[in-house]
């Protein structure tokens, strides 16, 4: 039978994400939920009390789904090795580096941008969501950004300039709306361009390569 499952499996890969997907939701429905706070009396604000219990949940996520911090740490240590094999350009991949592992982290305020429904859920501005779940990936774009500086270069001004471009920029990146494959599209010599497509895609990384430009130019 379990030869049969294989060979099926091979045959049709959508039964094996079907299993995937499966066993994923079976381990979610594993996980011990615990009130985020909601119900206690409030000591401040009703705007804090709301925030505290968003990131409460955003942090939540993060321990029932490890992945993310995993590959973050991960970034790190490919960060490490570029500065030990390619000097030359420790600078530069610190900055794309630090985007992709901040961006690993940014899953909460993705489905925050792109679901009207959950926002209708949860309640509250579209900003006071957005600002509850960006918190997780700029803290971790620091953390991540300072542990990479030692092989880097010493903490300067300039670094507080580029960390506060990748916070930017991954907020721009997970707040981008669903990609639409229609819209205009520009002739050039190298053939047809879709305007519209490439604005959407490169909303964000177009932030971090002028981030690379300026660490090149002042550092």
């Amino acid at each position: 039978a379990n030869a049969a499952s294989a060979a099926a499996f091979l045959l049709d890969p959508s039964m094996l994400t079907a299993h995937l997907e499966s066993r994923r939701w079976r381990a979610v429905g594993r996980v011990r939920s615990r009130p985020l706070g909601a119900d206690r009396p409030a000591r401040y604000g009703r705007f804090a009390r709301r925030l505290s219990i968003l990131m409460r949940a955003e942090l939540r996520r993060l321990r029932r789904d490890r992945s993310g911090l995993a590959q973050w740490a991960a970034l790190l240590l490919v960060m490490y090795a570029v500065a030990v094999a390619l000097p030359i350009i420790e600078g530069s991949m610190q900055i794309v580096l630090a985007y992709l592992a901040a961006n690993r982290l940014a899953s909460g305020l993705r489905a925050i941008a792109r679901s009207p429904g959950l926002r209708r859920v949860l309640g509250g501005g579209e900003a006071e969501l957005q600002v509850a779940h960006l918190v997780v990936p700029a803290l971790a774009a620091t953390v991540w950004y300072l542990a990479a500086l030692p092989v880097v270069r010493p903490l300067g001004w300039l670094d507080a300039v580029l960390l506060l471009g990748l916070v930017v920029a991954v907020h721009r990146t997970a707040t981008r709306r669903p990609i639409r494959h229609g819209g205009p599209v520009a002739d050039t010599p190298f053939g047809m361009i879709p305007v519209d497509l490439l604005r959407q895609v490169l909303r964000g990384p177009d932030l971090v390569g002028s981030l690379v430009v300026i660490e090149l130019m002042l550092s």
